[in-house]
């Protein structure tokens, strides 16, 4: 197996696929590695070298992998992918379904980081890049706030990202509340410093009345689906003005009616919505190392799988 590892493109894209130290444990793998793939986080290409890849050009990547992987889809065509190649990354299934489509119609596999299970959490880099995305958001959000003191927080949904967020908000010594789609989810939120929980989205008006939050956070949204719309105009109208929402997932549609994808606005009546495409990227050497290690388990495990008779 020969593993091609590129350089991203992607805009503002920082992270790195596969690290020197899990090229290294690669052992009977190939891995040509994209010049100057690392460099945005201090890795030098003799880096690589020296944990046993050889160095490339994106054109030969293509023409000599079995397998190429990436963080982020690349900005460029992939006309010269070629049949029978693997393609591992964030593969941004609801907006690249067509192309996946017609990848795989030319005998091409997208492996999808969004579609991994969570009963595989050594190669579940969602979850990975969730936790750092949601610490990171929280810290964003904050700061728009005009104020030091503690806040009340509104944290919606319980994944990875929800629950970091409310993990943040509980650091900051502010007062989270969790809005989860199940009631076992209660436990996990509280562990983390919910205050309170509410168990549906039923309620959440009636919790904008009577218990205004400072800040919102929107991460309610089941991976490979459609984030529901949670915050509609009416709900927005009850908000009090300089509430920060912070909307993680306005990719997959968003919870917010009013999130405008890697913007900041204000409405009228004040509020301010946040968006941006890339969280983990502002974390850019934790979130690479996370990456990578689910990388490196991803490829082991298809050796191992490929090598059974």
């Amino acid at each position: 197996m020969i593993v091609g590892v590129l350089r991203e493109t992607a805009a503002e894209e920082r992270r790195v696929a596969l690290l020197p130290e899990d090229v290294r444990g690669l052992a009977g793998v190939r891995v040509i590695v994209e010049r100057d793939a690392g460099r945005s986080i201090g890795f030098d290409d003799a880096d690589y070298v020296a944990a046993g890849a050889q160095l490339g050009e994106r054109t030969e990547i293509f023409a000599r992998c079995d397998v190429v992987v990436w963080v982020k889809p690349p900005s460029y065509q992939l006309d010269s992918v070629r049949p029978g190649m693997t393609l591992i990354g964030f593969q941004d299934p609801l907006h690249r379904r067509d192309l996946i489509a017609a990848l795989r119609a030319r005998g091409i596999e997208s492996v999808g980081y969004e579609t991994v299970p969570h009963s595989r959490p050594d190669i579940d880099a969602l979850s990975a890049m969730s936790r750092i995305a949601g610490e990171v958001a929280y810290e964003q959000a904050r700061q728009l706030l005009s104020t030091e003191a503690p806040v009340r927080a509104l944290i919606l949904g319980c994944g990875q990202a929800g629950l970091s967020a409310i993990a943040a908000a509980a650091a900051h010594g502010d007062e989270p509340t969790a809005m989860g789609n199940r009631q076992e989810q209660e436990s996990a939120a509280v562990l983390r410093g919910a205050r309170a929980f509410l168990p549906n989205p039923d309620g959440l008006l009636a919790h904008l009345a009577t218990d205004p939050p400072d800040l919102i956070v929107c991460a309610a949204v089941h991976r490979g689906s459609h984030g529901p719309m949670l915050l509609d105009a009416t709900a927005l109208d009850s908000l009090r003005p300089g509430t920060v929402i912070v909307d993680l997932v306005a990719k997959s549609g968003g919870n917010c009616v009013a999130t405008v994808p890697d913007r900041t606005i204000t409405l009228p009546n004040g509020v301010i919505v946040t968006h941006r495409s890339n969280y983990p990227t502002l974390r850019p050497v934790e979130a690479s190392h996370a990456y990578s290690a689910a990388t490196a388990a991803l490829l082991k495990s298809r050796i191992a799988f490929s090598a059974e008779p």
